[in-house]
């Protein structure tokens, strides 16, 4: 009977961690390119950027269609807008190590600081692992730093508003749009498989000189550049009897990016009980191709708009975005050999619903107030991949964004505004599991107007910062991001 209540117990044990216990992801060590940069989803209204990306403040913006898309009932004329952007970033991590117990020289290797020390005496010591300097095979250090910037066009778009009644107001866009940058870079010298240093999910057990462990050590680099594009439509409809506006818009996506993977062996490590040994190895994998994204979005979303205060609500439906990619792989070995292979196949990205709900406070004529908080349970977002199974690389991220519209004359407009934003993984070695890597947007920018032209400009600027946290070692990330956005719309006089 004992027995059976263990077994028992063992079978429950089980289902809990196959049904409540989900694999956390971090940067940490990188990992493979699949659906990196598809969270990185572009703005496509200059003001609304400059105001901390708020959009229920917007007016007369054919920007904010697939973004809100029932801010449209303020456009009363035909609007022709388009907009581009420059953007400048950069990147860097720094590695630092520690001693680590029974292993004083790991911390020193790593950080390629061997050099400076004098090899030992063999003829008094012997020549062991535990009385000679193990050293690196090649130049590489540990930090790195890569910069980059681009000129983008993001959108085309066209709105015009058809008067049904005297109430009633029906807005029809249609646009063409960057839908998200899918430029990605990331990049560790130090790569320990598996990774003795990690604490999660169990650290690892010292070994035995009678049982060493070994070690792969090598670099790796992961990029990529490209972008998904949606060419789509809105429709809103605005009741001014009941100062309510309801819209819905729908784009087709698609995209591709060049994408390229490298990992080279930098020598092959032998833990005893309190020394290692290091081996030469040469090893190194490239891998280069393409991923073709496409897929569906759909946006609903309504303002209740009053003489001071405006509320509204926007909500995207659940979404599948498929990657078909193309990879050329090339091993090279120890003996000079080379195999060369090629692997085409598709996986998908499944997105859960996602909104936003914002405030929108007018004190005085000439100043709005806007406020909105944004849900991303991207926790809930399935990758499946060529063999159909499904995980949850992603973490889910509640957000806030503030910005300010002050009109000092009938053609210039001050905007200024700060929001949250959130990558969708944690830091390795994260103190809270589950917590994303969050850090602020700033942005400010202004608006002119002459006749029908509208023209707007924003400037955002944000550092990223996170650290990975192994025993006994710390990577510190970041990323300078710079953006000016700039777009330009003409109002047509339009007849009812």
């Amino acid at each position: 009977m004992k027995k059976f209540k263990t077994t028992i117990n063992l079978i429950c044990i089980w289902f809990m961690l196959c049904f409540f216990i989900r694999p956390l992801p971090a940067q940490g060590y990188g990992g493979a390119l699949t659906f990196q940069g598809l969270d990185n989803i572009t703005l496509h209204s200059a003001s609304s950027r400059a105001a901390g990306g708020v959009s229920i403040c917007a007016e007369q913006d054919a920007g904010l269609m697939f973004q809100n898309p029932a801010t449209l009932h303020s456009i009363n004329s035909i609007q022709l807008s388009i907009g581009g952007l420059h953007y400048s970033k950069s990147a860097k991590q720094e590695q630092n190590y520690a001693p680590v117990r029974y292993y004083p020289n790991l911390s020193l290797l790593l950080e390629g600081l061997t050099a400076s020390i004098p090899d030992p005496d063999t003829a008094l010591f012997g020549f062991t692992a535990r009385d000679t300097v193990q050293r690196p095979f090649d130049g590489i250090g540990p930090n790195w730093s890569k910069s980059d910037k681009d000129n983008l066009p993001v959108q085309i778009m066209l709105a015009a508003p058809v008067k049904v009644s005297e109430n009633i107001k029906i807005i029809a866009g249609v646009g063409a749009v960057e839908y998200a940058n899918l430029d990605h870079y990331y990049q560790n010298n130090n790569v320990l498989s598996p990774s003795i240093l990690s604490q999660r999910p169990l650290p690892t057990l010292r070994p035995t000189d009678d049982d060493p462990l070994g070690v792969d050590w090598y670099q790796t680099i992961r990029s990529r550049d490209g972008s998904i594009n949606g060419y789509g439509f809105a429709l809103t409809g605005s009741f001014e009897k009941y100062n309510l506006s309801i819209g819905i818009s729908g784009m087709i996506l698609e995209g591709n990016s060049d994408d390229y993977e490298y990992e080279q062996g930098r020598g092959h490590l032998t833990f005893f009980s309190n020394a290692f040994r290091i081996d030469s190895v040469y090893s190194r994998v490239t891998k280069t191709g393409r991923s073709d994204f496409s897929g569906q979005e759909y946006t609903i979303s309504g303002i209740l708009s009053g003489k001071y205060v405006s509320a509204g609500f926007s909500v995207k439906i659940p979404a599948t975005i498929t990657r078909k990619y193309s990879i050329e792989v090339v091993e090279k070995g120890m003996n000079g050999a080379s195999l060369r292979y090629a692997v085409k196949d598709e996986d998908k990205m499944e997105l859960p619903w996602r909104g936003t709900i914002g405030l929108s406070l007018r004190p005085k004529e000439n100043l709005k107030l806007g406020l909105e908080y944004e849900y991303h349970p991207y926790g809930s977002a399935d990758y499946v991949d060529a063999n159909g199974s499904k995980s949850a690389p992603w973490v889910s991220a509640s957000l806030f964004r503030a910005g300010v519209e002050y009109r000092i004359t009938p053609w210039l407009m001050l905007r200024g505004g700060m929001r949250g934003h959130a990558e969708v993984f944690e830091p390795e070695g994260n103190k809270i599991e589950g917590e994303p890597v969050i850090y602020t947007v700033y942005s400010a920018g202004i608006g002119l107007f002459y006749s029908g032209l509208h023209f707007n400009i924003s400037y955002e600027n944000a550092l990223m910062k996170y650290q990975d946290i192994w025993s006994g070692a710390i990577s510190k990330n970041s990323e300078r991001r710079q953006i000016v956005f700039a777009d330009l719309s003409y109002e047509i006089p339009w007849l009812w």
